[in-house]
């Protein structure tokens, strides 16, 4: 039974439907950690999934990644580091993902390339992967700051959500993340020295309406308005 299924499936694979190439890597990916595969259709299942990853149809290839993820990282880390700047955004977020649970060491410097890239959406998707490394090295820290520098303001709100998290993940990072927030209001980045305000707020560290009484003074008027809204909203807060 199992073999007639195999048969089918790698047969649907190559099927010019893409709604039949879809169910084909779906079935594929779910058996291919099944502990009765002879080694000839393990390495026929595996094959299939890593070619459906180069698949024309987007949503083939977000199958396919899940299927890449039911195999050995050797096999499948240089095909999931390729999806990690996919155009589509289901494929690239599931790459991500799977990439860094297989495989963190070759997910490190996948992900800061990644944060590089020209279109927006890569770099999100990276620096939102990067918060999920078990461990960070100087590389990441040098793009989460280059991230908050940004002149976008969904790259600086995505590289603060991520020093949130990893601030939140162990009472070893907080520190660590509270000493590049409190160096960014130093920042000769008028983007930096911005963001850097709204980061100290959220990590909860005293002397916030200091910070922004003395940054209505900034060179930078992005700078000014940022510390204005914020004093403005604690008001509200307050009822005053």
């Amino acid at each position: 039974m199992l073999t007639h299924q195999v048969t089918h499936l790698l047969k649907q694979a190559n099927c010019p439907n893409p709604a039949e190439r879809r169910a084909a890597v779906t079935g594929l990916g779910t058996i291919a950690s099944r502990p009765f595969l002879t080694p000839e259709q393990a390495e026929d299942i595996a094959a299939a999934v890593i070619a459906a990853a180069n698949d024309t149809d987007p949503t083939v290839r977000a199958r396919a990644v899940r299927g890449l993820g039911r195999l050995p990282a050797a096999r499948v880390t240089a095909t999931l580091t390729m999806l990690v700047s996919d155009d589509h955004h289901a494929t690239r977020e599931a790459a991500v993902r799977t990439l860094v649970r297989l495989d963190p060491t070759a997910a490190a410097p996948a992900l800061v390339s990644a944060a590089a890239h020209q279109d927006y959406s890569v770099r999100v998707a990276a620096l939102t992967g990067l918060r999920w490394l078990p461990t960070l090295d100087e590389t990441v820290w040098v793009v989460l700051i280059a991230a908050l520098s940004d002149e976008h303001p969904g790259i600086q709100g995505t590289a603060m959500t991520g020093l949130l998290s990893l601030a939140a993940r162990s009472a070893q990072m907080s520190p660590a993340v509270i000493r590049l927030a409190r160096d960014g209001l130093g920042s000769s980045s008028p983007p930096r020295r911005e963001i850097s305000l709204e980061l100290l707020h959220r990590l909860g560290v005293p002397g916030h309406r200091d910070r922004c009484l003395a940054a209505l003074t900034d060179v930078h008027p992005r700078v000014r308005q940022r510390a204005a809204r914020s004093l403005e909203n604690a008001r509200d807060q307050d009822g005053t």
